[in-house]
């Protein structure tokens, strides 16, 4: 009898692990999975694979983890409790499904990402300063992580020592100090911490998606996430600061421009530690 049982638990768990993005789609939207339309695999991200699901009434996104949370520092029973908050807030996609435990995510179809150059335009700068003071000015939900910059910097560099890996010792104590300074006496809000022009949509209103950095940190990350992917030039910074700011510190450029110093460096690690996991095959999150 026991047998039986266990026998019969184990396929309800396999066949639950093995589930199509589709009917991930299907269950979401509460329908047969005869009503999809149309399913097409899309990619922006680099630790996840997303569908785009169609019916005749609806448009989804359907995310599915591929990297277990520990190797990237990924946190996503937090970024689900964010999701709804900026859900609410009108930054983000209306969340359908997420059940963190498989790293399942549905959500409604906010439209194609944000080009590279539209990060550049004046206008846009302006309009993603406000989206982004918006959602630092948000209530933090209870039970959302604490990114502390320096305790992420040392889990990556960990990560790499135990791979054999030695990174450059004078890097690491200068990200290490600019850790500390950055965080030091700093506001601390809900940040979303990956601000790429990729995870921008903008259908007359800007929200933001792939929130599964996010955390309560530092805003000067979020703002040097911008500046570092884009490759902001000195007069985007200014721009920059001048639209976010309603009473700009003294010292904001030269904030900023240690938080783009470490933002790179923590991304360069982060690329290093992604790949040597993709490099040595990534255990299965069942």
């Amino acid at each position: 009898m026991h047998a039986e049982v266990d026998t019969r638990e184990e396929a309800r768990v396999t066949q639950e692990h093995c589930i199509s993005p589709e009917a991930l789609a299907a269950r979401a939207l509460g329908v047969d999975e005869r009503a999809l339309l149309a399913s097409e695999r899309i990619k922006h991200g680099l630790t996840n694979d997303s569908w785009r699901v169609r019916t005749r009434d609806a448009v989804v996104i359907v995310r599915m983890g591929r990297v277990p949370e520990a190797v990237l520092q990924i946190d996503r029973a937090s970024e689900a409790r964010v999701l709804q908050a900026v859900a609410a807030a009108g930054i983000g996609a209306e969340v359908l499904l997420c059940d963190p435990a498989r790293q399942w995510l549905v959500t409604r179809d906010l439209g194609e990402p944000w080009r590279e150059a539209q990060a550049h335009e004046p206008q846009n700068i302006r309009r993603l300063a406000e989206v982004l003071r918006r959602l630092h000015a948000l209530p933090v939900p209870a039970g959302v992580r604490r990114v502390d910059l320096l305790e992420t910097l040392r889990g990556y560099l960990r990560t790499l020592e135990d791979r054999g890996q030695s990174p450059d010792a004078a890097e690491r104590e200068r990200g290490e100090q600019a850790a500390v300074l950055l965080q030091e006496n700093a506001m601390v809000c809900l940040c979303h911490n990956d601000v790429h022009h990729l995870n921008v949509v903008d259908d007359g209103t800007l929200r933001l998606i792939d929130w599964e950095y996010s955390g309560v940190g530092t805003p000067w990350f979020d703002l040097a996430s911008l500046c570092v992917y884009h490759g902001f030039t000195s007069a985007e910074r200014e721009l920059l600061l001048e639209s976010y700011f309603s009473q700009r510190p003294m010292n904001a450029l030269a904030r900023l421009e240690l938080a783009c110093w470490l933002f790179d460096y923590i991304r360069r690690l982060w690329m290093v530690v992604r790949a040597d996991a993709e490099a040595v095959g990534i255990p299965d999150k069942a």
